[in-house]
């Protein structure tokens, strides 16, 4: 294992002498390929001695340097994009991380709070206090920057939490105690989500259906629009290399000068990899494309699932003034998770997204080798020998 980060620091060093970025990643993955190639070189079964590691490291930095590569940049596009759908995760995993940190505190200080003997009335109003910045913090807003979406609230938990109950909530072992808080806060959120429907409140509340619905809309756009134009450029690669490995083409390269032919066949070569490029880009878009058609239809079941939930509420509520509270709070806890799993969509695409950024890099790393004139006269040939192979034709 020390051998081989060593290798792959000297790779990455020798690369940057060169003022080459090299990752570790693509380092190791070209070390490893090169060691697959020439295993007559580099015998799996033994172990490296330094003249074999200076090797090595010479014939990755040879190929890590190589300009104008089109195998090379699908190498560097593999590595790219299997980092990315790492980092997705990271990402993603980061965020969270980010909002716990920010609500950690302060949890800690209600889950921690105790109260002196007899009716501790100051104790208990700092407390009160305390979760009240809790849910203005769950509900993403700033203290103090949004006054009506904070009545409304403040409002909510003097319904669902009143300051009778701190008592009995300062006598929760401390699990209880966060898992009450977290239950209080999508209840808090599901009253407002059900004034807001019908137009009573719901100042503030960012409109997670409606992020999620757009960014995967204008993702799958992009995404699809990418596949199509890749697609067609795939297409004119395959019947341009067609042509070349066709009878006809073989005998119009035969007559050429030495030079020539082998210049045909390098320019083969090229075209080749250049479509195995283009190909592996379009599998990649593909892949984003089909995740993106899984995240429309989730996006589409999470509104069915809501609208079901808040009609179902609407009907149990209708127009009496109170309604048992055994009914009404574990819809409200349903909505607030419904409405939150959009949020969660959300950021997911938004990550995603980065992906198809980084795949973008690849978009046109390499100089094409293939021409409009290529296309046409593959086009022509195969023309040619469809109208020579038509029953009857002259």
């Amino acid at each position: 294992m020390e051998a081989i980060r060593r290798i792959v620091s000297e790779i990455v060093f020798m690369c940057r002498l060169k003022s080459v970025a090299v990752s570790d990643t693509l380092a190791a993955f070209v070390a490893h390929a090169i060691v697959l190639e020439h295993v007559n070189l580099f015998p799996l079964d033994k172990e490296l001695n330094e003249s074999d590691v200076q090797d090595l490291v010479r014939m990755a930095v040879e190929r890590l340097l190589t300009v104008d590569s089109a195998s090379l940049e699908t190498i560097k596009m593999q590595v790219a994009f299997d980092t990315a759908k790492l980092d997705e995760a990271e990402a993603l995993d980061a965020m969270r991380a980010a909002r716990e940190q920010r609500e950690r505190m302060l949890l800690q200080d209600i889950i921690e709070a105790r109260l002196k003997g007899g009716n501790d009335v100051e104790a208990l109003t700092a407390l009160y206090r305390r979760i009240f910045n809790f849910l203005v913090l769950r509900a993403g807003l700033e203290a103090g920057a949004n006054r009506p979406a904070e009545r409304e609230i403040a409002a909510a938990l003097e319904s669902v939490f009143p300051r009778i109950g701190l008592k009995a909530f300062t006598m929760l072992a401390a699990e209880d105690k966060a898992a009450q808080l977290n239950e209080l806060a999508n209840i808090v959120l599901g009253i407002r989500l059900f004034n807001r429907s019908i137009d009573k409140g719901g100042v503030g509340i960012a409109d997670f259906p409606a992020i999620a619905r757009a960014r995967v809309k204008d993702f799958l756009n992009l995404t699809g629009a990418e596949l199509e134009n890749v697609g067609t450029l795939c297409d004119q690669y395959a019947e341009v290399l067609t042509f070349r490995h066709s009878g006809l083409r073989a005998e119009q390269v035969s007559v050429l000068p030495a030079a020539a032919r082998e210049e045909e066949e390098d320019r083969t070569r090229r075209l080749q990899e250049e479509l195995a490029n283009r190909r592996q880009f379009a599998a990649y878009v593909a892949l984003l494309f089909d995740g993106l058609q899984q995240s429309a239809k989730h996006v589409a079941e999470l509104e069915r699932l809501y609208d079901k939930e808040m009609d179902s509420l609407k009907q149990s509520v209708g127009a009496r003034s109170s309604v048992p509270k055994e009914q009404v709070y574990p819809r409200f806890d349903a909505l607030a998770k419904l409405w939150l799993a959009f949020d969660e969509e959300a950021a997911m695409l938004q990550v995603r997204r980065q992906t198809l950024e980084v795949l973008h890099l690849y978009r046109g790393s390499f100089l094409p080798k293939l021409r409009s004139e290529d296309v046409s006269h593959a086009r022509t040939a195969r023309r040619a020998a469809a109208a020579v192979d038509v029953p009857g034709a002259s």
